[in-house]
């Protein structure tokens, strides 16, 4: 009897160890995540707060030309950061199952999106290079909308197929989808976008599993279509010679290479808040293209340093974040989300530092520019509603 009464004992005390045990791990995780969200909101706010501060400064004297207002510019990228918030909010509230259920349409919607700039009438560019959606009120950039729906076609996708080996079926629409993104923004001149959602796109593809011979076709083919189409690209070996040797020709082609070495000349603490002059007459669109270089200037080595560390923390803690979620297509949401704010904002920081030739392209959160800075937003917000996915379900 007492023998009896011992074990029921023994197995009621294993049963609430268990439960203690699996409460404690749960707990152990959630804290973990927890700490991964708040270093990356955190990390945020430092690249936001800078963002203000430097849109005001790039732009002051500029905006003081162009409007006879130094504030114009300044208050119209105060007024994107409002438009983008209001839209992170909204994906905060928009299930990631909604992506998923109407993926074919929003892949549809993005080709439209991507073929509106070459309709006389709505297509807006310079020359021959038409990348710009004009719907009278207002216009967008139709690569940085492309960019987000193919950084969400593709979690949907490879987490979709299952065994990703299998070409026609598992890998034939990733490849189909991509590369006619990457020949539409090639086609609106856009070379330097175009190849930063293609290594987006290749990010996403590796860490999801694709085999690496499926990725080499991807980038062959796409590499292979920016060849046949050279002549459409001559700016491009300029950009690469004046890069190579700015001082051959100073004074044209190896201007703006030459400018982008000067401001490193400030020391550790810069020249002081406002009191660049590079960004005067010097630096190429010192509020978007050469935000970094302005940083550089005023703020030196530690303004520096501070920016590329919070850039460095948010993709750290947003794929700390990924590796968490035990699903694959959220996992893989978050992925492209955190590539689409941090390649971009590497690839204008390697500009700037004369690691590569110019590109023209923006640092999220930091540049001047409506269309970045919503979409820059809306990918955060997507990041948020993962998180909130992912907390909801444990």
């Amino acid at each position: 009897m007492e023998t009896g009464i011992y074990h029921k004992l023994n197995q009621s005390n294993q049963k609430f160890l268990t439960k203690t045990v699996e409460v404690d791990r749960k707990s152990i995780e959630l804290n973990k995540v927890n700490f991964w969200m708040e270093l990356f909101t955190i990390s945020l706010s430092v690249l936001l707060i800078i963002g203000i501060v430097f849109s005001l400064s790039s732009s002051y004297s500029l905006s003081n030309r162009i409007y006879n207002n130094p504030f114009q510019i300044f208050l119209r990228q105060l007024l994107w950061f409002a438009i983008g918030i209001l839209g992170m909010l909204i994906t905060t509230r928009i299930s990631t199952s909604f992506y998923s259920k109407y993926i074919k349409l929003i892949v549809l919607f993005g080709i439209i999106i991507g073929i509106l700039p070459f309709i006389p009438g709505i297509g807006k560019g310079k020359g021959e290079a038409m990348r710009w959606v004009n719907l009278g009120v207002f216009s967008f950039s139709s690569s940085e909308v492309m960019k987000l729906i193919l950084a969400i076609y593709l979690p949907v996708v490879i987490s979709r197929k299952g065994d990703t080996k299998k070409f026609l079926n598992s890998f034939l629409p990733l490849f189909i989808v991509t590369v006619t993104f990457f020949f539409i923004v090639s086609l609106q001149l856009d070379l330097s976008n175009a190849i930063l959602i293609l290594v987006c796109a290749i990010i996403l593809m590796f860490i999801g599993g694709i085999p690496l011979s499926h990725i080499v076709i991807t980038l062959s083919t796409s590499l292979l279509m920016v060849f046949l189409w050279t002549e459409k690209f001559n700016y491009i070996q300029d950009r690469i010679l004046a890069f190579v040797d700015p001082w051959s020709d100073p004074f044209n082609k190896g201007y703006h290479s030459i400018q982008f070495l000067k401001v490193f000349g400030n020391g550790i603490f810069g020249a002081g808040l406002g009191n660049g002059i590079m960004k005067e007459k010097y630096l190429p669109e010192p509020h978007t293209d050469s935000i970094f270089s302005v940083i550089v200037e005023e703020t030196g080595l530690v303004g520096s340093l501070i920016t590329i560390a919070a850039l460095t923390i948010f993709f750290i803690s947003a794929m700390k974040l990924a590796s968490m979620v035990n699903d694959k297509y959220k996992s893989l949401l978050i992925v492209g989300m955190a590539s689409l704010i941090s390649i971009w904002a590497i690839s204008n920081i390697m500009v700037a530092t004369l690691i590569i030739p110019p590109t023209g392209t923006n640092f999220p959160f930091l540049s001047y520019g409506g269309t970045n800075t919503i979409v820059s937003f809306l990918s955060v917000g997507i990041i948020y509603r993962v998180y909130k996915e992912a907390i909801a379900s444990r």
